[in-house]
This record gives structure tokens, sequence and C-alpha cells, in this order.
């Protein structure tokens, strides 16, 4: 009897042991196949819908004089006085050369006594015709030399009056090509005066926006050497020819103030704030996804995420408009895109 308990007992035992181990087995198998199981990922979504929204403009250019005058002579002679040095400020009429006329007196009075000569010869000559004692040719070539001596007497004249050479315009000289004693003759160059006192602005601007730049309109600008300050200027002219990429030169008007002296070949920036009008399909930039070769988003559709390729339009702020791709209403992924594969399934985090 006693023996019969041993080895009920130990039946009992390895019974037990058995279902044991069976038990661990199963709760081993449970953890590999909850292992096998993949990822739940959750991700944000947000809905494509359409959007209107202004954009600024902006446009780059250089600045160039606004008035500028290349001084030539009219004379001939030595130059007695100069007025006026390289980088001097002259005023609109100011005397600032002039010179020696002696020679021009001399020929002056050649040409006058030529002159008389020639219209006394013209009277002999007439009278002789009329006679019939001189061809009609001699009195057209006497006719010819009176009004020939007539045009030289004028041109000494006019060259007499601009012995004295005045400033045309007000600004500042910026070529000075003569010096006192230098002989000089008509069309000598003499000097260059730049009138500073404004300065123009030009930009080049695409077609569709020049009903941005109506002439007087005043816009912001901003100046390279003068960071973090901003100036007024005014559109004076759109000119009429435009370049090969279909932008045309705007010219702005700036006045030159103390504060900030302005000089030509400056870098500016003009900004137009809410200058042009956009509309379209939007998403927030970080729908796209970085690992795709061409934009792309992830399009959720009961629970699964497609892989679909867009077409980007402009962009402003975090906002991209869509040209093509996208239907509105449909919702996109923008978060959680590292790691995702076309077709995976996905949770939203709501």
């Amino acid at each position: 009897m006693k023996k019969l308990f041993v080895i009920l007992t130990i039946l009992a035992l390895i019974g037990a042991s058995a279902a044991l181990l069976m038990s661990n087995r199963q709760k081993q198998q449970e953890q590999i196949q909850e292992a096998q199981k993949p990822l739940t990922t959750v991700v944000s979504i947000e809905t494509v819908a359409r959007q209107t929204f202004t954009e600024a403009a902006s446009y780059i250019g250089k600045t160039e004089f606004w008035r500028e005058v290349q001084m030539n002579a009219t004379t001939q002679g030595t130059i007695r006085s100069l007025n006026a040095q390289l980088d001097e400020t002259v005023r609109e009429g100011q005397p600032i050369v002039t010179v020696d006329t002696e020679l021009t007196e001399i020929a002056l009075a050649q040409a006058g006594a030529q002159l008389r000569k020639a219209q006394t010869d013209l009277k002999r000559y007439e009278t002789l015709h009329r006679e019939n004692n001189l061809p009609a040719t001699d009195v057209e070539n006497a006719r010819l030399q009176v009004t020939t001596l007539e045009t030289q007497v004028q041109t000494l004249k006019k060259q007499l009056r601009d012995a004295v050479v005045y400033a045309p315009i007000s600004g500042v000289v910026t070529r000075k090509d003569i010096e006192r004693g230098l002989f000089i003759a008509p069309g000598s160059p003499l000097l260059t005066i730049t009138d500073v006192s404004a300065i123009k602005l030009v930009i080049d601007v695409p077609e569709a926006e020049l009903n941005l730049f109506r002439p007087g309109r005043a816009v912001a600008i901003a100046f390279d050497m003068y960071p973090g300050k901003t100036v007024t200027g005014t559109v004076h002219y759109i000119r009429l020819k435009g370049g090969e990429t279909g932008k045309f030169p705007v010219e702005i008007r700036v006045a030159n103030s103390p504060a900030t002296p302005l000089r030509v070949g400056m870098t500016a920036r003009v900004s137009l704030p809410n200058a042009t009008l956009l509309s379209g399909l939007a998403i927030p930039r970080t729908a796209l996804v970085t690992t795709s070769q061409q934009p792309a988003v992830y399009v959720l559709q009961n629970k699964q995420i497609t892989l679909r390729s867009i077409e980007t339009g402009a962009t402003t702020g975090t906002i991209l408009l869509v040209r093509s791709g996208l239907r509105e209403g449909e919702r996109v992924v923008v978060s959680g895109t590292e790691g995702l594969t076309n077709g995976q399934t996905v949770t939203v985090n709501e």
C-alpha cells in the first residue's frame, strides 16, 4: 500500500511538471506572436482645403544718377579761368569756364572784312550782269560767297558769346577733362556734372506685375548700406523696352537726404506688402515626404496611407499651394512621415 502511494505521488508530480511545461511553452509562443505583430504607427493628419491669401513682393535694383550732363566746348581758345574742381558742387547758371577770345576776335575781324568785300563785289557783279557784261554763274558764285561768309561771321560771334561757359544744371562735378591754360576747340570735352539731389533706383519687374507700379505710387525701399532703415521713393517711369526675360525696368525716384546719403551704384530692395493674391488647395509644408525624389505626400484612406505625387505651387510661410495631385477634402499625413511605407496601416492622433 505504501509503495502504491509513492508511485501515485510520483505520477502526480510528473503530470504537474508536464502541465507546467506546456503552459510555459504556450506563453512563450504567445509572446513570440505578439512580438512579431507590426508596431502601430501614430500620425497626425490635415484636411486639404482651398485657401486664399496675399503674398508680399520684393524686387532688387541698383541706383543710377537722376540727371547727368557731359559738357563739350562750343568755342576755341585757351582756358583763362576754371571755377570748378572735381567733386565740387556747382549751381545751375554758375560761370565755370572762361576762354581767351583773342584768336576768335581776330578771326571775326578777318571774316567781317571778307564779308564786306564780298558784298561789294556782289553789287558790282549784279550791275554788270544787268548790262549783259557778266554771265549769271559769276553772280551766283558771288552770292554763295556772301552767304558763306555771313554764316562764318555768325558762328564766330556765337563762339565769342560762348567764351564764358555756364553750368547747365546743379550738381557735382564727377569728371574734369580740362585745366587752366589748356587750348580747346569746338567739341572738346570739358566737364561732367551729375545731379544727385535725387537718385534713380531701377528695378526689373515682370510684365504681369507692372500694374503694381503706377507712376506716382510711394514704395518702401531698404538699402544694403543702411540696415534696419527704410526710405520712401516714388515710381517715376516704366521704360518702354523690356528685357529678354519678360521684365521691364521701372524707375523709382528717391530724394537724397543728409540722414541717408545715397550714391550711384548702391543696391536696394523694394518691398510691396500684400502685392500678390494667391488662391488654391493648400497643405502644410510638413506634409511633403522628404525621402521622395519628386514632391509627394501620404494620403490617408481607411486607415491606410498611399504615397501620391503632387505638383507644388507657391509657398507662403508654412503653407504650400498644390497645383495638382490632390482633391479638396482629402486627408494627408503632416507628421510622423519618417519611416512610413506605401500601403501601411496607421493610427490617427486625434
